[in-house]
């Protein structure tokens, strides 16, 4: 791929897909901004890796999405660094863990990492994309096997690791394609997909050893980010696809945004950005 990016902000950095799309990007990009939950010096290792693989201007920045504050903090120090951003990959991820976990934001661990941090450290750093920028979230073909509960979207009740780990991608899906609803005015566009099954940490701790390589959902994720297709569109294999029903139904879509708005708002108003997540 000869595609040259500006600036890039990448999160879950430091292993699985987002190491090797880190990776790739370190020979694609001027200015490549890394997030992991590791502090800098257990990423030292993985971070030389990304510095030795391209001529790429490589940052690191700390942050734990169980923490929606630290989101807010992560979402600064990205801002020192680079006050226009040319692609935003939201790659981060967590399986559901095998009990049921709350954040001390008081939010199921799953949804909030893979879900509601993802959409706060987006909304604050919107106002930093540069004309032309685009958006890529990571989702997952298992979003199609659940659907929203908004009576208990933490799963309170009948938790299991992989409902926790589906609905959290549908509310990812979701958002994304709400997201571009949002931004369509602009010239940023949004763009979801499901990077595939994947040999990876994430996907052991849920299913064991299957699936390819991590290269290989790198692949997708950078072919999302220079495609060219709608804003709002959800690929699956590389191409567009419909996301699942549940994803397009506008009741969901209108609950969706609200349960959003009232968990991140206070933390978007700390961080001086726009209120609608």
């Amino acid at each position: 791929m000869s595609v040259r990016f500006g600036t890039v902000v990448l999160t879950g950095a430091t292993s699985g897909i987002g190491e090797a799309t880190a990776l790739r990007l370190a020979s694609m990009a001027t200015t490549l901004i890394v997030l992991g939950v590791e502090s800098e010096q257990d990423a030292a290792r993985v971070l030389e890796r990304i510095r030795r693989a391209g001529s790429a201007a490589v940052h690191y920045v700390s942050a734990d999405f169980t923490h929606l504050a630290d989101v807010v903090q992560a979402a600064e120090r990205v801002g020192t660094v680079a006050p226009s951003i040319d692609l935003l990959i939201n790659d981060a991820g967590v399986p559901g863990a095998p009990e049921r976990m709350v954040t001390s934001d008081g939010f199921e661990r799953t949804l909030q990492v893979n879900a509601l941090a993802p959409a706060l450290f987006t909304r604050l750093l919107v106002p930093r994309l540069a004309e032309g920028a685009r958006i890529v979230n990571v989702g997952s073909s298992a979003h199609r096997v659940e659907h929203f509960d908004f009576d208990d979207m933490d799963l309170g009740h009948d938790y299991t690791p992989i409902t926790a780990y589906a609905r959290a991608k549908l509310a990812m899906v979701t958002w994304s394609s709400l997201l571009a609803e949002e931004e369509a005015a602009s010239s940023h566009d949004v763009i979801a997909l499901c990077p595939g099954l994947n040999d990876t940490p994430l996907s052991t701790a849920m299913m064991g050893h299957i699936g390819g390589p991590a290269s290989h959902g790198a692949e997708l994720v950078l072919a999302a980010s220079t495609a060219t297709v709608p804003s709002g569109s959800y690929l699956e294999n590389g191409h567009v696809v419909s996301p699942s029903a549940e994803s397009l139904d506008p009741g969901n879509r209108a609950r969706l945004t609200a349960v959003f708005r009232e968990r991140l708002s206070p933390f978007v108003v700390r961080g001086n950005a726009r209120v609608t997540p």
